[in-house]
């Protein structure tokens, strides 16, 4: 079954176009690692899979268009480079907070569970802004796990994270896979996204130079993408 699509997806910007025409179909269990360089349009991207961010032009069909909005906006969890944190609000506030967002009535084990591995049970009653950036960091992600999504949306996942957590969230990330459930990510770290992907996409002004199968390409031939001069990539 195809759980999300784009069909001719053009997204602009006053005069700057970040998308230009790109179709995309991912089946529900699978996930798609999406590289590319700075510009290349990967966030972009991700926003109008997430629902966050309306196409210019083109269509993002869901679920066969068989879910409504609100059903993609409880089963769709992005992740972005922002941590969508409340400054305000303890820990464990904004963990709630997020729960009741997504509708889900987890228990104070799951809570505490999710806390405590990554890190931040102990401060679960402090305001968010005493917190460390990557303190924040990790509480973002804690919370799209606690949600435990149908559709993970991950934009640069481990940016922020020291090598422990790092290959903490790693782990987590595999762990979500083996649910069966979608995962979307772009990441620089081309080693680790490589790993977790079942399709490997790479964007460049706007457009897919390819989507394959990870055993269709390898981590030189991506790399070497990345070390091409501009002129040569079409």
């Amino acid at each position: 079954m195809k759980i999300l699509e784009l069909r001719g997806v053009k997204k602009r910007y006053h005069a700057n176009s970040a998308l230009n025409g790109i179709d995309l179909s991912i089946e529900k269990g699978n996930s798609l690692t999406v590289l590319g360089p700075n510009g290349s349009g990967k966030t972009t991207l991700l926003k109008i899979l997430s629902g966050i961010m309306s196409p210019t032009e083109g269509k993002v069909i869901y679920k066969n268009n068989q879910a409504s909005e609100n059903d993609r906006k409880k089963e769709i969890f992005f992740l972005g480079h922002k941590n969508s944190l409340y400054n305000s609000l303890t820990v464990l506030e904004n963990v709630n907070f997020v729960c009741r967002l997504f509708s889900r009535n987890n228990g104070d084990a799951s809570v505490e569970n999710i806390l405590r591995e990554y890190g931040l049970w102990e401060r679960r009653n402090d305001p968010v802004g005493e917190l460390s950036q990557g303190m924040k960091r990790r509480l973002a992600i804690a919370k799209g796990f606690l949600i435990d999504p149908d559709v993970f949306i991950m934009d640069e996942p481990f940016s922020g994270l020291d090598i422990r957590w790092r290959s903490s969230t790693l782990s987590k990330i595999k762990d979500f896979k083996r649910q069966k459930k979608s995962l979307i990510l772009s990441t620089h770290l081309v080693v680790e996204g490589y790993e977790l992907a079942d399709y490997i996409a790479f964007l460049h002004r706007g457009k897919f130079l390819f989507i394959k199968k990870k055993e269709e390409v390898d981590i030189e031939e991506i790399n070497g993408l990345f070390d091409s001069p501009e002129e040569t990539l079409k």
